[in-house]
């Protein structure tokens, strides 16, 4: 008689005994929750809301064995392991004050893995010699021209022009800070409104101690320089922390480092806001109010995605709407919503945050990105079951979404019922209001500009103007000499009606869903950008450089 049923690799064995444990902890639990008259709660895998965990600090949180996991309203709900723990009892004295505080028995188990998330919420405990702090505003335009000379550059130790290095970021508004090596000299760039820009050259003297103190904040390895790493930093700008994603690769030169400041960038969350013509405005609201159906944004890295998902759920957030996001990392908290981070370190990916978070019965469901087969398949399950559903994918157009999910694995039937848009987006830079002049076109490009204007489609509802007239900014000192200031986002909206559905059915070519839109009026990216231009507040070169020239 065989035996092979038995089989299995050493890891599949104990992942196996590890669920039974888990099991067998968790009917203790509840057996224990019972004698005691408590509620019982399984946190495997919960949706974790950062803010809510966040009211217990960490060494709290393990000393009590508790953690808050869920705000609704003031009812705050707390797991706990020792009911009877005198420093639970005075911490629930304090937050009855102004909450409603139900308390729920929960495993060693669910408080091991919820107390994962703490990395995620706590702000590091370093020393104060360990912290950056920009504790007073200054004019960061002319510090920066103080570090250019050599000579003045060495009366600065490496703190110190860290400390300047992040300010100067603030004072820019960037997204990203850059220090990149050549053979004399350390470049440093800010990326601003999406381009990079050159800022200054530091002394190649000054590399070694610049890039070993962003590791020592970041908690990276010193003696590693031959790998890429990963790491995190929080400095705090006029006493306000600001998160910073740390990665260094090796180059012929020395260590390359960038730092993305997360959540810095002058974020709109309301629709008006981003730049949606009212037509546009008109129709995205008509779709957010379909009681279910997923809304997919694309676009490349860094064209304002996530930026239109949360105006959305602004948008959709209203009392009794109950919202969870998953988001990987959370950059901007949203009062009222339940958002929670993924954990690739605890095995909780966007396909199983989405089927846990989908226990917890939302209305309305965010997922950062759609990237596989099981993901996309989830979602459009969940926005067939009364779900609304928002997502991005990274596709060039609007049209190519539909395809890309089918590329993926998921079969039309459940993309066709289940897609209610797809929104494609780019941002382009805004020119100068202050320095804005007209501008007269080549010959060639006013001709070109026509003919791409003349194809806005009749059911768009755009009226063009008789004559076209455009702007530039040549630069003020009010845009730092750069011509431009802030961004504003151009799209593209694909509404899945009957005619796409059907052809969707038949798995249709890019091209017969691009004929299709048109058909139904939409307007595509490139004519959304030249109509900005023509109402001044971009220029045609901006246009065509993000999105070519059709």
């Amino acid at each position: 008689m065989s035996n092979h049923f038995l089989a299995g690799t050493p890891q599949e064995l104990q992942h196996a005994l590890d669920d039974v444990n888990r099991k067998m902890q968790e009917e203790e639990t509840k057996a224990k929750a019972a004698s005691l008259g408590l509620p019982y709660m399984d946190l495997h895998n919960f949706p974790v809301d950062l803010a809510v965990l966040g009211i217990f600090s960490e060494d709290e949180a393990k000393q009590m064995g508790a953690v808050p996991f869920y705000k609704d309203l003031n009812d705050l709900r707390i797991g706990i392991t020792e009911p009877e723990h005198p420093l639970l009892l005075a911490k629930l004295e304090d937050l009855r004050q102004h909450n409603k505080i139900s308390l729920y028995l929960i495993s060693q188990r669910s408080l091991a893995q919820t107390m994962r998330f703490y990395r995620k919420v706590a702000r590091p405990t370093a020393a104060r010699e360990e912290t950056v702090r920009v504790e007073k505003e200054q004019d960061y335009a002319a510090a920066l021209k103080g570090l250019v000379p050599e000579s003045e550059q060495k009366k600065l130790n490496a703190s110190q022009l860290v400390e300047t290095m992040f300010g100067a970021g603030m004072f820019y508004k960037s997204s990203d800070i850059h220090l990149e090596p050549e053979d004399h000299f350390v470049k440093l760039r800010f990326r601003v409104d999406g381009v990079l820009q050159d800022v200054l050259h530091l002394s190649k003297d000054l590399q070694r101690a610049v890039v070993t103190r962003i590791k020592v904040l970041s908690k990276l390895k010193l003696n590693v320089e031959n790998v890429p790493q990963d790491g995190r930093i929080t400095f705090y700008y006029l006493d306000r922390p600001i998160d910073v994603r740390v990665s260094t690769l090796p180059s012929a030169y020395g260590e390359e480092v960038v730092m993305r400041l997360l959540g810095t960038g002058a974020v709109n969350l309301h629709l008006k806001d981003l730049g949606f013509r009212p037509e546009q405005q008109g129709l995205v609201r008509h779709i957010l109010s379909k009681p279910n159906g997923c809304v997919i944004t694309t676009g490349p890295t860094g064209s304002g995605k996530t930026t239109s998902l949360y105006a959305f759920l602004n948008e959709l957030n209203e009392p009794g709407v109950k919202i969870i996001t998953l988001e990987d990392p959370v950059e901007y908290k949203l009062e009222g919503i339940v958002q929670t981070p993924i954990d690739h370190t605890a095995d909780f990916d966007f396909a199983k945050g989405l089927r846990a978070i989908l226990r917890q019965d939302p209305d309305v469901v965010m997922v950062g990105e759609i990237r596989d087969q099981e993901t996309a398949e989830v979602a459009l399950q969940a926005a067939l079951t009364g779900h609304m559903v928002l997502s991005t994918l990274h596709t060039n157009d609007a049209a190519g979404a539909i395809p890309r999910l089918i590329n993926m694995g998921v079969k039309p039937f459940i993309i066709g019922p289940a897609l209610s848009a797809v929104v494609a987006q780019r941002l382009v830079r805004r020119i100068c209001q202050d320095c804005k002049t007209t501008v007269r076109l080549a010959p060639n490009v006013a001709e070109k500009i026509t003919y791409i204007l003349k194809q806005v489609p009749p059911g768009s509802g755009i009226k063009l103007p008789k004559t076209f007239q455009f702007y530039h900014s040549p630069g003020c000192a009010k845009c730092n000499n750069l011509g431009y200031k802030g961004r504003v986002g151009i799209y593209e909206i694909l509404e899945v009606t009957d005619a796409v559905q059907q052809l969707i059915m038949k798995e249709a070519s890019m091209a017969e869903f691009k004929q299709q839109a048109v058909n139904q009026g939409m307007l595509a990216m490139l004519q959304d950008g030249l109509l900005k231009a023509l109402d001044g507040l971009t220029d045609v070169e901006e246009v065509f450089r993000v999105v070519g020239e059709g």
